[in-house]
């Protein structure tokens, strides 16, 4: 079954314009490598006490051309490329795979 990568972290809510601007250009340049990568951000509506977002970015492969899905070079790449806004960030990004069952 394909995996797909889920990522996420905290931000100050007030990065919240850059970070949607840094992982949507990341995002961009992500699918022009991979034109077949399905990648999406997502956002807790409410701060928590710390005055912090809670972020998670979604990742899969088209299973077709892809039946594995995310594997540990599309992951490594997605890091990569996540580094250079990692100053907007609060603490580590935290990774999850899951297997896509239907």
């Amino acid at each position: 079954m394909p995996t797909e990568l889920f990522v996420y972290y905290r931000a100050a809510a007030h990065q919240a314009a850059a970070i949607t601007a840094a992982v949507g250009g990341m995002h961009a340049a992500l699918r022009s490598e991979m034109p077949l990568l399905h990648a999406r951000l997502l956002r807790r509506p409410l701060e928590n006490d710390a005055g912090e977002h809670t972020w998670m970015e979604t990742y899969a492969l088209d299973p077709i051309s892809h039946p594995a899905g995310i594997d540990a070079s599309c992951a490594a790449l997605i890091e990569l490329r996540a580094a250079s806004w990692a100053e907007l960030r609060n603490g580590p990004r935290h990774h999850e795979v899951f297997e896509a069952c239907a």
